[in-house]
């Protein structure tokens, strides 16, 4: 057996140091070591470079299989689309259409040309709105005054 390679009772510790959640007192006694030094020996096992490394490899793996993935993100909110719209709540319903456009790629495209052209009307219409300054006199102040 080579060094690096784990013993059956190293990898059964690992697994069940797994599977119970990080007890490592139970997953020892699960190996097969004895109860009354259990305690002691998931120290040293804990300690042992390529036990860490085992039980980080599972974690990772473990951490893989239930992380949620794209297609489940986009499957979710389609099914919460259908929902909304066959309840009637169609501003939701576009709410969620827009986002999973959004993880699709498909996002609109803003016309500038008519984004610029409205600013430019925008700007006429304040001109044309805007009064011109006005110089008053002092006798036209004295009469508002009376």
């Amino acid at each position: 057996m080579t060094k690096d390679k784990l013993t059956t009772k190293e990898q059964i510790f690992c697994n069940e140091f797994i599977s119970n959640g990080g007890n490592g007192t139970k997953a020892v006694i699960s190996a097969g070591y004895a109860p009354s030094s259990a305690h002691i020996q998931q120290n040293r096992l804990r300690a042992r470079d390529k036990i860490n490394a085992e039980i980080g490899r599972q974690l990772e793996a473990e951490t893989k299989r239930t992380s949620l993935t794209r297609d489940t993100i986009i499957n979710e909110q389609f099914q919460l689309y259908q929902l909304a719209k066959a309840n009637e709540e169609y501003k939701t319903a576009s709410a969620i259409l827009g986002e999973v456009s959004k993880l699709l790629g498909y996002s609109p495209q803003l016309n500038t040309t008519k984004e610029v052209n409205m600013k430019v009307q925008f700007e006429r219409l304040l001109r044309d709105v805007t009064p011109e300054k006005k110089v008053i006199s002092d006798s036209y102040v004295k009469e508002l005054m009376n």
